[in-house]
């Protein structure tokens, strides 16, 4: 993980699979878990998807947070939970947020699509906002059923094995490094189930998008999460 964070509002992402089915079925990991989304592509890598939405992301590296337990009497066999799912976690600051039609009420999105970039040195980070304040978002509001969209900067990341090392236990060789994440990412919420393509294709028709797009030193493949269960008010700050 990186330097510990500043405080301020930030996200916990967890992406994860089940490594040992044999052990823990989908039903049961389902109950241990939050917010939850689950990739529409049953070939993707790490399927689940969970968001910790934080008011203080600097909790994560605070005491109390690492004596979140890693057992539960919902796991078979008393297993933690590093041993039989894989995860890719993630810490984020929040950037901003764009709901054109005000708060997001639980229950409302039933689709979460994820973007994110890093820049290439022809693109600064300040063209790059202007870019979704200015434009973006206003495009992506005219796509049917769009609901929100909230802004997040990497500020560290961990994979499974780093995460079981922390705890003490020894390595294995299942346990392999994840590639750093990209530095930006947005998530981008529907209230519909299929998004329509061509509309959401469209967002990025512009000239100042193509600049944008075409001076990102990377860009992780969008993906189309479906919404399973949550827990509080839905909010994302």
């Amino acid at each position: 993980m990186a330097a510990p964070p500043a405080p301020g509002p930030g996200l916990l992402l967890v992406n994860s699979e089940i490594s040992h089915p044999e052990i823990l079925n989908e039903e049961t990991f389902i109950k241990c878990l939050s917010l939850r989304f689950q990739n529409k592509d049953p070939k993707a890598e790490r399927p689940y998807l969970v968001l910790y939405p934080m008011g203080d992301i600097g909790f994560t590296q605070s005491d109390e947070f690492k004596k979140i337990g890693i057992y539960s009497d919902l796991l078979p066999g008393g297993a933690p939970i590093n041993d039989i799912v894989d995860m890719d976690v993630r810490v984020y600051s929040f950037i901003d947020k764009y709901e054109p039609n005000g708060p997001v009420r639980p229950g409302q999105t039933k689709l979460l699509i994820p973007g994110g970039f890093d820049l290439g040195d022809k693109i600064t980070e300040q063209d790059f906002h202007d870019w979704y304040n200015k434009e973006h978002f206003g495009n992506l509001a005219k796509v049917p059923g769009y609901l929100r969209s909230t802004r997040y900067q990497l500020l560290g990341h961990r994979s499974n094995g780093q995460l079981r090392a922390a705890r003490g236990f020894p390595p294995r060789e299942e346990d392999v490094e994840t590639p750093t994440p990209v530095k930006f990412l947005a998530l981008h919420e529907f209230t519909v189930d299929e998004v329509d393509m061509k509309a959401f294709i469209s967002t990025i028709d512009t000239d100042w998008s193509k600049r944008i797009l075409g001076g990102a030193a990377r860009a992780e493949n969008p993906a189309y999460y479906q919404f399973k269960q949550g827990y509080g008010d839905g909010t994302l700050f």
